[in-house]
């Protein structure tokens, strides 16, 4: 039985080789680059959403990026958001949630110890900073207002998202995230008091994954894959913190977090994630929703309280059907023809029809809530005329490209199935059907396949026959030199018939597409059929054709057949796969050779990091990027402090030791955005994109002590001194150069070992 699943799974790779095409869409985040976002980072790191062919852009939130109107006008295709989005939903906002990360907001007010605030009702008369939109502090007023104070006893000033202006005094309390402040505080040592909001009731979501009504119903699948994959993410992310952490550090970096306080966040979010024991991670209560709905409307954020939010979540279970779709499911009766004479789709056992065809829609009527008849199809159709039912009729078609488009519609592809190439015992392996220019080939006349390999490959000889029976009996008698049919059908027949010199040979180019189809007038059931197609899994569709392999074997008793049929089979898509391997490595290799020919040209020799030539060039590309985006980006310009010393006293090989290890060092310490290369001799630049001189500033002085405490193996302090400047759109490369030159240059005459702005 273990051999079978080595056929089965023989099967299941060839279907792979047909996959769809990759689908580009975009995450808005509805903030910077940390561990808040960690699940969707690894989603696209670990590759979950290539799995699902899915090419995903993750977007960090700039200030005037509106998350709603992006999502709406499909210029991102999904976007992170607050307990709010219920606010747009009620403006009739057409847009779905997907999942709630966090199950309680992370969102709380912060306050000094030495303040003296130690209640609510110590805000009164104070400044507390917040954000300006009232819809994203709602959980901070409301718990305010329960205590009895009124909002117009506080002060309330724009959140500067900067926690000095809490430790200098410039406010008395602060909105903060509880994953990011509180490690700050605790590292300075500094007491302070947290005002969480669910201890005084009020419950909010955060971290909530959405997408418009549209995106949902056009593109029901893509959605699904992008939820799945993205909570494989979180999953994952929240399994494995440190690691996650890391690749956020190494990767993500925008804000320039330390590594500790990206596993602190992680540890805390996790908490959240998982408060209040959700049924599943990213679960969405409707019950919450309409607590929170209720909330608002008091809160007087919203006002249209009719809006029903019972579509409002999405359901991975459950297909959305409009209100024409849904009444035409319960006005009519169904009926499933199928020709029973088509092994192992559609045929009769015991008197009772089998069948994949059976099978697979019992699972679809299943999705639809119907119930329905199944008629054996006849040869003339025409006497359905003198049958009175009121039965919509519809069958599984595989070739869809032969039929009358002006009378028949289409579902789309439910199942992909391989078309092969039998031969007998003593043809060699196929691997291109090129080769058999001249060949007779037989193949069912009336199956699509034929025309599209009639069009491809031209000179094959082919013998178009009515039947299956008729291919086999032809390829016995040696009348030809192979058979095409599905993979299915041909090893159905083989197996059954134990016929002792046919075998699988090869492949084609080609899928049988499984459809259903029905009369054009029944468009509305293709429309619910196309819809319940994408919430078909994939174990769900693979069970059924498991199932009748296993049904096919158990009728054999010689397992010689095993030897004779399946493993040529197996052979020749061991040799098909070398084959492509091999091309495969040689196809990269080349690609390397190139690469590294590039890179040798414009590396350093020595570090191995880029030379002047290739920074150079760099920096002119950054700033036709910044003139396009408008997106600052600055330049850390550095040189080693009285590097010939080192040279004179200890030798020109271990000075290059130390320019190679510190290269290294200051590498591995700078985010995968930023660029470093060698101007010449000891004299370095960084690139950072989308940075401000503050910003450079703070990673400069970090490099800077990390430098002055590395030993370099000399026991000797090493030091360095930096000059940054920030691009303006008045820069020239030149400019920009000659200015962070200049501000090195200063620190160079005014005692070294520290960073300067110009």
């Amino acid at each position: 039985m273990k051999l079978f699943y080595v056929l089965f799974l023989i099967i299941i790779s060839i279907s792979n080789l047909f996959s769809k095409d990759t689908q580009k869409l975009t995450l808005q985040l509805d903030w910077l680059n940390q561990f808040q976002f960690a699940g969707y980072y690894i989603a696209k790191e670990k590759g979950f959403y290539k799995e699902n062919n899915l090419d995903v852009t993750i977007k960090e939130f700039k200030n005037k990026t509106n998350l709603i109107k992006s999502v709406l006008e499909n210029n991102n295709t999904y976007a992170i958001g607050k307990s709010s989005l219920i606010i747009d939903k009620l403006n009739n906002k057409n847009i779905i949630l997907l999942a709630a990360i966090f199950q309680t907001s992370p969102l709380s007010l912060m306050s000094l110890k030495k303040s003296n605030i130690n209640n609510i009702n110590d805000l009164k008369n104070k400044k507390v900073m917040i954000t300006p939109s009232a819809r994203n502090s709602a959980s901070i007023k409301a718990m305010i207002k329960s205590q009895g104070l009124s909002l117009d006893d506080i002060d309330f000033i724009p959140h500067s998202l900067n926690i000095n202006d809490l430790i200098n005094g410039k406010t008395d309390a602060i909105a903060c995230n509880l994953s990011n402040e509180p490690y700050i505080l605790k590292n300075k040592n500094i007491e302070f008091n947290l005002f969480n909001p669910i201890d005084y009731g009020f419950d909010f979501y955060s971290g909530i994954l959405f997408t418009s009504s549209k995106e949902l119903n056009t593109n029901p699948q893509r959605a699904r894959d992008f939820y799945d994959a993205s909570i494989k993410g979180w999953n994952y992310a929240f399994s494995n913190i440190e690691e996650s952490a890391k690749i956020i550090y190494e990767k993500y970096n925008t804000q320039n977090k330390t590594l500790d306080s990206l596993i602190y966040e992680g540890k805390i979010l996790k908490t959240f994630a998982y408060k209040n024991n959700p049924k599943y991670l990213g679960y969405i209560n409707p019950s919450k929703i309409n607590e929170l709905k209720r909330l608002y409307l008091i809160l007087g954020l919203a006002h249209n309280s009719k809006i029903n939010l019972d579509n409002f979540i999405f359901d991975e279970k459950k297909v959305i059907l409009s209100y024409l779709e849904s009444k035409f499911l319960k006005d009519n009766t169904f009926a499933l023809m199928t020709s029973t004479k088509n092994i192992p789709f559609s045929f009769k056992k015991e008197n009772t029809v089998k069948g994949i065809e059976f099978d697979l829609f019992k699972l679809i009527s299943k999705r639809m809530g119907i119930t329905y008849n199944i008629i054996e199809k006849p040869k003339d159709l025409s006497i359905f005329k003198y049958i009175k039912t009121n039965d919509i009729y519809f069958e599984f078609n595989y070739s869809k490209d032969l039929l009358d488009l002006d009378k028949m519609i289409y579902s789309n592809s439910i199942f992909n199935i391989p078309i092969a190439l039998a031969t007998s015992n003593d043809k060699n392996f196929i691997t291109d059907l090129s080769i058999l220019s001249g060949k007779k080939i037989a193949i069912l006349k009336n199956s699509d396949i034929y025309h599209k390999l009639k069009s491809k490959y031209k000179d094959i000889n082919y013998i178009p026959i009515k039947t299956k029976e008729e291919g086999f009996k032809l390829l016995k008698n040696k009348k030809v030199f192979g058979y095409i049919d599905n993979v299915l059908s041909l090893s159905h027949t083989i197996i059954k018939e134990k016929l002792p010199n046919i075998k699988i040979s090869g492949t084609v180019p080609f899928n049988l597409e499984m459809r259903i189809a029905t009369n054009k007038e029944n468009f509305l059931l293709i429309n619910i059929i196309n819809k319940i197609i994408p919430y078909l899994k994939k174990e769900e569709k693979e069970e059924i054709l498991k199932q009748y392999q296993l049904t096919l074997i158990k009728q054999i008793d010689d397992y010689s057949w095993i030897y004779k049929y399946i493993l040529p089979l197996l052979l020749v898509l061991i040799i098909i796969s070398i084959f492509n391997n091999r091309m495969r490595k040689e196809i990269f290799k080349r690609k390397q050779a190139e690469k590294d020919l590039k890179d040798s040209a414009n590396r350093d020799s020595l570090t191995c990091i880029y030379n002047r030539g290739k920074i150079d060039k760099l920096i002119e590309l950054q700033i036709k990027n910044s003139k396009i985006s408008k997106e600052m980006f600055s330049i850390i310009f550095f040189d080693i402090d009285n590097f010939k010393q080192i040279n004179d006293t200890f030798g020109h090989n271990k000075g290059d030791s130390v320019l190679i290890e510190m290269t290294s060092l200051i590498s591995k310490n700078i985010r995968e955005t930023d660029i470093l290369g060698r101007w010449g001799g000891e004299e370095f630049i960084i690139i950072l994109p989308k940075t401000t001189s503050d910003k450079a500033f703070i990673l400069a002085d970090n490099l800077r002590e990390l430098i002055s405490k590395n030993d370099f193996n000399l026991n000797k302090h090493i030091t360095i001194s930096l000059g940054i400047a920030q691009y303006t759109k008045k820069d020239t490369k030149e400019d920009l150069i000659q200015r962070a030159d200049e501000a090195m240059y200063y620190i160079k005459t005014r005692g070294k070992n520290a960073v300067k702005i110009l």
